[in-house]
């Protein structure tokens, strides 16, 4: 439990060990436990312990909690390290999906006090089309648009914003949004994407991290 593990995923993988269930379905609450454990299903050679597969069922019982439940577990580990004012909740709607252990979260919110150190490689990915020179550009062509957003809080808005300017701009949806995400944590990765972490991260400190980050590429190239 104490490295981020919820009781009943241990609970469940205990169960395995050892123990067959006639159907090939893994996850068992207690109560179905209960009803479908057969001792004559134990099996007699040794049970093999696997970190791997209990990490994978852990993410499972993690993405079926509700998000206020996944909230309330999350809450202590950003009070290990979140000073700033930003939308928890939203935050954690970002990490549900993603996390397989409970201390998987503090890896995930490093950036959120500040951005990590700058790192122009950062901004090269293959996959999107993006490198430092583009991502200056798209940056500056972003960073006017999202100062007339009102409010952060509106995904659709801002979705729209980065979506509406790649076709403006006649690039592809990632040359905009991958230089934003960047710019806004200074992670290779992040649970969520240029527009959740906006959202998070709220209007003026985004803004701040994409002004920082426009000045930063314009010194290193």
């Amino acid at each position: 439990v104490a490295k981020g593990y919820l009781p009943a995923a241990i609970m469940n993988y205990i169960a395995l060990l050892g123990w067959a269930p006639e159907s090939e379905n893994e996850i068992y609450s207690l109560k179905e436990l209960e009803q479908v454990f057969s001792i004559s299903r134990i099996s007699k050679s040794g049970a093999i312990f696997d970190i791997e597969k209990l990490k994978w069922m852990n993410g499972i019982y993690i993405r079926n909690l509700t998000l206020e439940q996944f909230h309330e577990l999350a809450l202590p580990y950003y009070k290990q390290v979140i000073t700033r004012d930003v939308d928890l909740m939203e935050l954690s709607k970002a990490l549900q999906p993603r996390v397989e252990t409970l201390n998987d979260i503090l890896d995930n919110i490093d950036f959120i006090n500040e951005p990590l150190p700058f790192d122009a490689n950062l901004f090269t990915s293959k996959k999107m089309k993006t490198n430092p020179e583009n991502s200056l550009e798209a940056l500056k062509w972003t960073v006017g648009r999202l100062e007339e957003i009102e409010s952060f809080s509106d995904d659709e808005a801002l979705m729209n914003c980065m979506m509406n300017l790649a076709v403006e701009k006649e690039v592809k949806n990632g040359r905009i949004m991958w230089p934003v995400r960047v710019a806004l944590s200074f992670k290779s990765f992040t649970a969520g994407g240029a527009v959740e972490l906006a959202h998070i991260l709220g209007k003026e400190e985004s803004l701040r991290r994409i002004h920082a980050a426009i000045e930063q590429l314009e010194k290193s190239l």
